[in-house]
């Protein structure tokens, strides 16, 4: 005979399986249908209540993000209000940086990304690309582009360097770091001229400059593709010149 415990199972004091209905098991089923259907198949509230779950752990936050959305009057509203706004609503401040999310990314997705796959696979996208994303850039300034396997910037950089404080070593070090860093390929060297033509103490400084990455980069499986002075439309490669 099987003897029933008081709690009606079978074995004295054997605990008896529930399926879980607290907060935690509401929110794996909310991911399960998110996984299987996609985040359009939520509700406004619902949506609230998965970036509550960043920053509310072990609660029912569907209660919260009702009221939220009554307070803000639409979704829209609510997750484009900023860090004090939705503090003094009652939020922590881990929960507000969760609702703060969705705009975050969407104005980062809204930007123009001027490196995303540009090709720099000849003079003429060099030059557009400096005429179009350079022509801001400080007198003196010295940049590198760096490019992947197929001559697509996968970075361009300002470098911390006056090519008349006598530190060409620190600088070479630190563009081939770099290039390691980013797993680069190739680079193009640009320097913002101060005036048209470039000081000559400048096209001789940057010349060594670059002569002494290409030397070292052949180790590195790096091409130094040129390095150009650059000053309103006026160009001056030292490829062409035969300085590289």
């Amino acid at each position: 005979m099987t003897r029933v415990g008081r709690s009606g199972g079978k074995g004295a004091g054997q605990a008896v399986p529930f399926r879980e209905t607290g907060p935690s098991g509401h929110r794996a089923r909310m991911r399960a249908r998110v996984l299987a259907s996609g985040a359009a198949s939520l509700a406004d509230y619902e949506i609230v209540e998965m970036l509550l779950f960043i920053g509310v752990p072990r609660r029912d936050t569907k209660p919260q993000a009702k009221a939220l959305l009554n307070r803000f009057g639409s979704l829209g509203a609510l997750l484009s209000a900023s860090a004090d706004v939705l503090r003094e609503a009652g939020l922590s401040d881990r929960a507000a940086a969760a609702l703060g999310l969705p705009a975050s990314v969407a104005d980062c997705l809204s930007r123009p990304d001027p490196l995303t796959r540009t090709p720099m696979g000849d003079w003429d996208a060099v030059l557009a690309y400096c005429d179009t994303q350079l022509a801001d850039a400080p007198p003196g300034q010295l940049r590198v582009l760096f490019l992947d396997s197929i001559n697509h910037i996968i970075a361009d950089e300002a470098v911390d360097d006056m090519w008349d404080e006598g530190t060409p070593e620190l600088t070479q070090r630190h563009i081939l770091l770099r290039a390691l860093d980013l797993h680069a390929s190739a680079l193009v060297g640009v320097r913002i001229a101060p005036s048209w033509p470039p000081p000559v103490a400048m096209i001789e400084g940057d010349a060594v400059l670059m002569q002494a990455i290409s030397y070292h980069a052949q180790n590195l499986s790096l091409t130094i593709q040129d390095h150009v002075f650059l000053r309103q439309g006026q160009w001056l490669s030292l490829r062409q010149q035969r300085r590289l």
